[in-house]
């Protein structure tokens, strides 16, 4: 379809000609159709034989303004001047000469060509005026009936308010006569056809429809009907369909112009924000300056949220999944933090409109005006059958921006716990969108302030000498068969080379008998690797020492080709261990999260150490105090004895003879965590906190002062701390759990050897009871037992 021409003006000549309308009105006259006292309109036409010509001069028709007026009452009723919008025409012409009142009022057609666009190729209106007169022509000489009764629209903006009306234009075409000028040049069918295949082509079109040959008179009806809300809620819903439609600038700026238009008013706003609601987090149209909701929730000058939407219109219509219509912020009596940030932002008058997704609320769309009362219940309903594609739009938007926050994250911070990962998801979106508007932007710092630290060590008592015990076991006995080995071997081939391996692998054996150094683990395995192996190779292609190297190669490990019986064994041993523990602590860890959001990390080693992070700052709208802390104190406790009761139901399964100790250090003050891009990982926030992390990563080897104990035992519970009423709530503790019968009665007061940056510190040390029942088996346990504890106190 072409959409270019080089036409600029319409190319045949109109005449303005009243003749057809008086032949109307003399045949109907004359047929009885009117009645007898209209007969005096003949005699005042007889008096005006001008309007039966073709009229040049516009003058022609102010001279016999009343009779014209009168004639055109058979076109345009009297009783439609007020309310509807038509005008009588010359022939392809914007000049009218007679026109309703409500079309006088409303349309300006001087400015029309200039202020308004038709549904025609580039917008031209002069291509859709020559093809509509050259179907005519076809119509009427070529008896080709060709359908272009299509409604014609119309925009016209407004050049005040900048607003647009979209018209619905029909012509009325029975007074209008064409005139062949010259003899007509036949057309043929197939050109007729092809012309109608290429209808905005009108450069090909005149090829064939000369504009000199023809010439149109009379005049024409144009009648106008203002479609703006229809035309613009379809064109909002066709552009809510793009997929960029509401976080790009321009394309929202071009839905709000729309809306403005369909309410006829040039001042309201738009806002469309989206939820996620497993990380609580408000994700708006990004880098959009005019989206209402961004003014709302943030300062203008600062930046910052305004406050809590709770109590607010906001959450009425949340929760209500209803419309919320302020007329007059200003004199709404419940004006809470929103509101009165909506009114020092300039909002009057706003619309609230919940998106809900099968059921689900999953953002809000709003109108807000200026001025008071123009937003009502009246008109709220021209947004209703838009809402489904807002939704949709949202909804489409939200996971592909959680998509692409996601990856975000994932770059720059990797697996993040569920708990914090609001803040995440909240820092991500916020790069996100500064990088969309070009800015060389990073990640925000993270820091949680004012949480409260409770670290736990479940850890393989000797795990380290074990390990060795069981390496150094293994390479001795894998040693001594090869030693044995090529002793058999040089019985059969008697080589120097043998004796001399011979004498390497002995020496290697000694070394071993007087204990494992360091480096002797790789000493040897090199050995086996790079002397042995070779060797024991080519002596097993001889079909007399065959069975003997294979009887050695049948007792080694299938994975690692050494002897690795006692290692693996240990390796079963200590990873059951940390099995059971890992996944005990996550289980209860999950149903903690139920008596309070925390962040939780854990660490394997020889053993498990975790550590749990309360506060408000880590949570959104949960408030804290020391109940939760003490809640949260009681039940490590209790998850710590049950861990010992779990390790004494596993050690008859373990290949090795393994036990495990368990402590528990106890910070009193609250300290800030920051989150380290670089380590991907949290770290206490400053000068005075890092001696927490000091104590940490020491406390395990502590030993009790002027004894030479080590602070951990199997069996026992250790608790430090440095502070006096730490001790005290610790022993109401105790003195619960033994009701419960599930720790001795007996208390160990200890004070610890100074440590490396840490000194000063206590401990309490309590022995739990051998016992078969199950202390916490279910997170309904965990809950009740701690809410018993509490109460006594």
């Amino acid at each position: 379809m072409k959409q270019t021409s080089t036409l600029k003006e319409f190319p045949f000549k109109t005449v303005l000609n009243l003749n057809l309308l008086a032949e109307y009105w003399e045949k109907s006259i004359r047929s009885g159709e009117i009645p007898a006292f209209a007969h005096g309109v003949l005699e005042s036409l007889s008096q005006a034989p001008e309007l039966r010509k073709p009229i040049e001069d516009i003058s022609v028709l102010e001279k016999h303004r009343d009779l014209v007026n009168f004639l055109m009452g058979a076109v345009i009723p009297s009783a439609q001047t007020e309310e509807d919008l038509i005008a009588a025409t010359i022939p392809f012409d914007f000049k009218s000469f007679y026109a309703t009142k409500a079309f006088q009022k409303t349309i300006d057609f001087g400015k029309l060509s200039k202020t308004s666009k038709v549904d025609v190729p580039a917008n031209e209106m002069v291509i859709g005026k020559t093809i509509h007169a050259c179907m005519l022509i076809l119509k009427h000489f070529y008896n080709v009936d060709v359908n272009f009764d299509r409604p014609i629209l119309g925009t016209i903006r407004d050049p005040e308010t900048g607003l647009d009306k979209i018209y619905k234009i029909e012509i009325g075409r029975q007074f209008i006569s064409i005139v062949a000028k010259q003899p007509l040049k036949p057309i043929d069918p197939k050109v007729i056809k092809f012309l109608t295949e290429k209808i905005y082509d009108v450069d090909l079109w005149l090829q064939y429809i000369r504009p000199e040959d023809f010439e149109f008179n009379g005049f024409m009806i144009v009648k106008m009907f203002d479609v703006t809300e229809q035309e613009m809620i379809s064109s909002i819903k066709f552009d809510l369909l793009e997929k960029n439609a509401v976080t790009k600038e321009e394309s929202f700026a071009k839905i709000q112009h729309k809306l403005q238009s369909m309410f006829n008013m040039p001042e309201i706003r738009l806002g469309l924000a989206f939820f996620d609601l497993n990380n609580n987090i408000v994700l708006n149209s990004s880098g959009n300056s005019n989206n209402c909701w961004r003014t709302l929730a943030r300062d203008r000058e600062t930046g910052s949220v305004c406050g809590s939407f709770d109590g607010s219109i906001y959450e009425q219509s949340w929760e209500e999944k209803k419309y919320i219509i302020i007329e007059d912020l200003q004199s709404f009596p419940y004006k809470g933090s929103v509101e009165e940030a909506l009114i020092k932002n300039g909002v009057r008058n706003i619309l609230l409109a919940p998106l809900v997704d099968d059921g689900e609320t999953i953002g809000m769309l709003e109108i807000a005006s200026t001025f008071p009362g123009k937003l009502n219940s009246l008109n709220a309903s021209k947004v209703e059958n838009a809402l489904p594609m807002f939704t949709a739009a949202a909804k489409r938007v939200k996971e592909e921006l959680l998509t692409e926050v996601r990856a975000l994250i994932q770059e720059e911070c990797t697996n993040i716990h569920p708990a914090v990962q609001w803040r995440f998801f909240e820092a991500g979106s916020n790069l996100l969108n500064k990088r969309r508007r070009g800015e060389k932007a990073v990640l925000e710092e993270i820091v949680f302030k004012d949480v409260f630290p409770l670290y736990g060590l479940a850890d393989v008592r000797n795990s380290s000498i074990e390990r060795n015990l069981a390496i150094q076991q293994d390479l001795q006995q894998n040693l001594q068969m090869v030693k044995e080995l090529l002793q058999k071997i040089n019985q059969v081939r008697q080589l120097p080379i043998l004796e001399e391996v011979t004498y390497k692998t002995d020496h290697h054996l000694t070394k071993l008998n007087q204990g494992l150094a360091a480096g002797d683990e790789s000493t040897v395995l090199d050995f086996l690797k790079e002397e042995i192996n070779p060797l024991l190779k080519h002596f097993e292609k001889e079909h007399d020492l065959n069975k003997l190297v294979n009887k050695y190669l049948g007792q080694l490990d299938s994975q690692f080709g050494v002897v690795y019986k006692r290692r693996k064994a240990f390796e079963e041993s200590l990873s059951m261990i940390n099995k059971m523990i890992s996944s005990f602590l996550d289980e209860a860890e999950g149903a903690a999260q139920e008596m309070y959001p925390h962040y939780f990390e854990k660490y394997q080693t020889d053993g498990i150490e975790y550590t749990l992070y309360l506060g408000e700052s880590l949570t959104r709208g949960h408030k804290f105090d020391q109940f939760y802390l003490k809640n949260f104190r009681l039940w490590q406790l209790m998850l710590m004895c049950e861990i010992d009761k779990r390790m004494d139901q596993l050690k008859p399964t373990l290949k090795n003879n393994l036990d495990i100790t368990q402590l528990i250090l106890v910070h009193d003050q609250p300290l800030s965590i920051r989150f380290r891009p670089d380590e991907k990982q949290f770290d206490v926030d400053g000068a005075y906190d890092i001696r927490y992390e000091i104590v940490k990563k020491r406390i395990d080897k502590a030993y009790i002062k002027d004894s030479g104990e080590r602070l951990t035992q199997p069996g026992k519970i250790a608790i430090v701390y440095n502070h006096a009423k730490v001790e005290e709530e610790y022993i109401r503790y105790f003195d619960y759990l033994k009701t419960k019968g599930i720790i001795t009665g007996k208390i160990e007061h200890l004070e610890l050897e100074e440590l490396p940056g840490a000194n000063g510190l206590k401990a309490l040390r309590i022995e739990v009871v051998k016992q078969k029942k199950s202390i916490v088996s279910h997170k309904e346990d965990i809950i009740r037992n701690i809410e018993e504890a509490l109460s006594l106190q």
